[in-house]
């Protein structure tokens, strides 16, 4: 009887080990089918190329072309090198030229004589219509006198078609003196330097004062100057003017 409730009793425990066992197994074979699923869904990862694969299929690279790290995309052509820029040089000849044509600018510089140099002078009095006085004090004056023309002195008369004479040189003094006034008077200076008498061109306020007296009839250009003289005294001849008046 004993024997018996003892065979009743293993039997119902390996029965409920049994029922125990049955949903740990069940599940454990979910997940080995899961995991032999996503095994198989997974793509097969491309084996290592070997050295010698890789040189065989790589394409040779142009001669001169740099290498570089980064990939290029499928179909797109190697960065061909730029050609490098020459350099400028100056050949033998060309350098000759060069300074040949340097030599003759500095040549022709040397020899093209410039403006001659120039003073303001102050105080200016008017001795006659072609002579100058400059100076505060009687003792250090400076005598400029007009260059290219010819004047009557201050004192000097002049006949009239009639016979009779007028103060022709005191009136070309007074129309010289009018136009000076109280302005300053430029000058050339001669090439030995300032002297106490001395010919210059004179200009006031940029009028070339032997110019003018020739063109207002009060003096008359000396042989040999320039044409703009002898054009200003025809003017003057034509219009009657100063020593072409008759006063």
């Amino acid at each position: 009887m004993k024997l018996l409730s003892l065979l009743v009793s293993l039997l119902l425990g390996a029965a409920v080990l049994l029922l125990f066992l049955r949903p740990w197994e069940t599940q454990h074979k979910s997940v080995e089918a899961g995991a032999e699923k996503a095994q198989q869904a997974a793509p097969a990862s491309p084996a290592p190329a070997t050295s010698d694969a890789t040189a065989a299929v790589e394409a040779p690279k142009p001669k001169g072309a740099v290498a570089s790290n980064t990939p290029q995309a499928e179909g797109s052509k190697p960065d061909e090198p730029k050609p490098a820029e020459p350099k400028k040089t100056l050949l033998a000849r060309e350098q000759a030229e060069a300074e040949r044509d340097a030599a003759l600018k500095d040549q022709a510089h040397a020899t093209t004589p410039g403006p001659p140099p120039a003073k303001r002078y102050f105080k200016v009095k008017v001795r006659d219509a072609g002579t100058l006085e400059a100076g505060l004090l009687p003792s250090k004056a400076v005598v400029i006198r007009l260059d290219g023309v010819k004047a009557r002195e201050a004192d000097e008369s002049c006949k009239k078609a009639d016979g009779s004479s007028w103060p022709c040189g005191a009136r070309a003094r007074a129309a010289l003196t009018l136009l000076i006034r109280t302005r300053a008077v430029t000058c050339t200076v001669p090439p030995g330097g300032e002297t106490g008498d001395f010919t210059a061109r004179c200009s006031v306020m940029g009028q070339d004062l032997s110019t003018w007296l020739v063109r207002r009839g009060w003096a008359t250009p000396q042989p040999g100057t320039e044409p703009a003289l002898s054009e200003a005294l025809q003017a003057a001849k034509t219009e009657h003017l100063g020593l072409w008046g008759g006063g």
